[in-house]
């Protein structure tokens, strides 16, 4: 059984040779997991898979007991590990170069070793090497992949990235409107990927939105995302840098400063939409005024455990989420036959 593997829609394929180490099928990914050697003898190659996967989210919720994380349910309880949740991770690398040192940050966090996705903004690579999604997704034993948004002068581009445990299909590049803002005036780009977990297909977005500009401007840029999206059922996530701010931007140069409120519209927006942000409001994402600078949305999904997470190598924060399926989302899928049961894993050709 496999998954077909889907072109990249809108403009072209991304580049394959970007991509890092990722296993092919699920038992060669668990091969040298100590747990499923001492019980691939006697069980199936479900309960192996199970049991490894809730080693792997270990490490997430070691770190919600030691720090207190803000959890969905029973305060001060972590929930159950959900066989069937997804943990995605976000976090603008503000065009940091160092991956040993990234990693190792996402390593102390429990981030690196939770996520089955992570989205990747500020992603730099110079001409002459590759870039440092793919050097993380080396280290960390992940699959990447990396698409140029801009320029940063004659030897370096930056853009976004997926980091993944299995290859995502479907890959689509999406541009956005391009706005002049006096000076660093840049192209921006949206990633989607199509993500199979054990209850069927996910469709996630990575986005990176400009900074000075105001709050019609930035939904408008948002909108080919959400024209995209709106051709899609079942759940999907959006997540990234969406750089909203309370500034009032006067030529894009001159900040008036807390009557933006670029926040609350922006989730108005993606309310009417169907989506719910994953994390209440207040919690700051970017070391600087407290800014609410970072967001991951979610329709047909809820999540059963997230975190905010300084990460010293960037003045972003790491979001970190585990979601699952609505229940209605659930049902829908059973009722349809679209629950991921007749899916496989295979890498994209």
């Amino acid at each position: 059984m496999c998954c077909q593997a889907g072109g990249l829609r809108d403009v072209a394929r991304l580049p394959q040779h970007h991509r890092g180490i990722a296993p092919s099928t699920l038992a060669s990914a668990n091969e040298s997991d100590p747990v499923c050697c001492v019980v691939r003898d006697n069980l199936s190659d479900w309960v192996c898979h199970t049991l490894a996967n809730a080693m792997r989210h270990a490490h997430l919720w070691v770190t919600i007991a030691l720090v207190g994380l803000p959890l969905v349910g029973r305060a001060g309880q972590a929930p159950a590990q959900d066989p069937r949740a997804l943990t995605v991770v976000s976090l603008n690398l503000a065009l940091r170069e160092d991956a040993d040192r990234i990693a190792d940050e996402l390593l102390a966090i429990g981030a690196a070793q939770a996520a089955d996705l992570i989205l990747l903004q500020e992603v730099v690579k110079r001409d002459a090497g590759p870039d440092v999604a793919w050097r993380l997704a080396q280290r960390l034993g992940l699959d990447s992949v990396y698409h140029a948004s801009f320029r940063l002068g004659e030897q370096r581009s930056a853009g976004l990235a997926f980091l993944s445990r299995q290859p995502p299909r479907d890959l689509r590049l999406l541009r956005l409107r391009r706005f002049e803002l006096s000076f660093r005036s840049r192209d921006r780009i949206a990633l989607g990927a199509a993500v199979e977990t054990p209850s069927g297909t996910i469709h996630v977005y990575n986005v990176h939105l400009d900074t000075r500009i105001n709050l019609a401007q930035r939904l408008d840029q948002l909108a080919a995302v959400t024209r995209d999206l709106d051709a899609l059922e079942g759940p999907v996530i959006v997540g990234g840098d969406f750089n909203t701010n309370d500034n009032r931007w006067l030529f894009h140069t001159i900040p008036l400063p807390f009557i933006g409120r670029q926040a609350s519209g922006l989730v108005r927006f993606m309310e009417e939409r169907g989506f719910r942000s994953a994390f209440g409001p207040g919690r700051p994402t970017h070391d600087a005024l407290g800014m609410r600078l970072d967001w991951m949305f979610l329709r047909g999904l809820r999540a059963s455990a997230r975190s905010i997470q300084p990460v010293p190598v960037s003045d972003h924060h790491a979001l970190i989420v585990s979601v699952v399926p609505t229940r209605r989302d659930l049902m829908v899928r059973r009722a349809t036959g679209s629950d991921g049961s007749h899916l496989g894993h295979s890498r994209l050709q």
